[in-house]
């Protein structure tokens, strides 16, 4: 199949939409299927295509306190009329150009509408924030009915309206971390990597922090402040600090997925790539988050499962995330639920059984 991956990515190669990307690209690639990316030159991936994208622009003076799906995309300038109208530009030329089979589509509501316009098969990756019932100002929806409105489609009352049109609605994750309505048809499967036995390093910290709102650099000296000259190896990834070794710490240029399977506590900043790819894997985690959306979900479910402890972002310090890790370490429950967990998600499937799905389902 001829596969065209449609992302909404707002931090260069680093927020969970880019991972997913990237990792579905790669798996894909793998198993025989032409693949192509819509996205900025920012975010190119070696076994993909790239088709370019809109480019964002975030909405001045919006609020900060984005407690829902609509609220962040308006926010970050995804639901606006001028970014839609253009990015309806760049998805039909690449679908002209490339000619897929499929599109999957995450967060681009142009990559939805053009592949209704086009007939071609759509997939859309939700997730559990997506359906939140918060209110919000139906202002927010009006440039993006207006372009549904010259595209001759309905309107709708919540973006998640738009996705229902789509062939079908995949989401990653048990339904203890991703709970869906009662009324929504969606598939669900475990995770979107292969699950395979990962031998853990019984002490060891993988760290990734793309969203919090720190400066690099004080996220690096809060880091070795923290962690360095511990017996165990610490791996971070954090944009903006480049790649470098300090005594046990090591400071990534790219996320590595591999150490973070392999850790005995990952922290990070509650993005669903994360917590998928820890939970899959049996990572007890230290989630450190705000109380917005795309973040505080995760972490709720961490606290209330017992796979994680929640920590607040404006709270953050080197007491506070070594008496975190120390908590996680020593009391033997966070690594049992996280176990339970990982036996959850097995049953839900990995990504074989997402692509023998795709493969019955949308195979001409």
């Amino acid at each position: 199949m001829k596969i065209l991956i449609a992302p909404l990515i707002i931090r260069a190669k680093a927020d969970a939409n880019y991972q997913i990307t990237r990792t579905l690209s790669d798996l894909f690639s793998f198993n025989q299927h032409a693949v192509a990316i819509s996205t900025s030159r920012a975010n190119s991936i070696s076994t993909a295509a790239l088709y370019d994208a809109a480019e964002l622009q975030k909405t001045r003076f919006f609020k900060k306190d984005q407690y829902c799906y609509e609220e962040w995309m308006y926010g970050v300038g995804a639901s606006r009329r001028e970014y839609l109208e253009d990015d309806l530009e760049y998805i039909s030329a690449a679908i002209d150009q490339f000619r897929p089979d499929l599109i999957i589509s995450l967060d681009r509501i142009a990559a939805v509408i053009m592949a209704r316009k086009k007939k071609i098969p759509c997939i859309s990756v939700v997730n559990t924030s997506v359906y939140r019932t918060a209110t919000f100002p139906v202002k927010l929806l009006q440039e993006l009915n207006k372009v549904l409105s010259f595209e001759n489609l309905e309107q709708v009352f919540r973006i998640s309206d738009l996705y229902d049109y789509c062939d079908e609605r995949i989401v990653f994750g048990p339904i203890q971390i991703q709970p869906m309505p009662l009324d929504a048809q969606f598939q669900r499967f475990g995770t979107f990597v292969y699950q395979k036995d990962i031998a853990a390093d019984p002490k060891s910290v993988y760290i990734t922090l793309p969203a919090i709102e720190k400066k690099p650099a004080a996220l690096r000296k809060m880091i070795i402040d923290t962690f360095s000259g511990a017996s165990y190896p610490v791996h971070a990834f954090i944009p903006g600090v480049p790649s470098e070794k300090i005594q046990n710490i090591h400071f990534l240029a790219m996320q590595r997925d591999e150490l973070m399977r392999e850790a005995a506590v990952c922290i990070h900043d509650g993005n669903d790539y994360a917590c998928n790819v820890c939970a899959a894997s049996a990572v007890v985690q230290l989630i450190v988050t705000d109380h917005y959306y795309g973040r505080i979900a995760n972490a709720l479910a961490a606290r209330r499962y017992g796979f994680g402890i929640m920590s607040d972002e404006d709270e953050l310090s080197v007491a506070e995330l070594y008496e975190n890790y120390r908590r996680l370490v020593s009391a033997s429950r966070y690594k049992e639920n996280a176990l339970k967990m990982r036996d959850e998600i097995i049953s839900l499937g990995d990504f074989g059984d997402f692509h023998r799905f795709l493969v019955n389902r949308f195979r001409k």
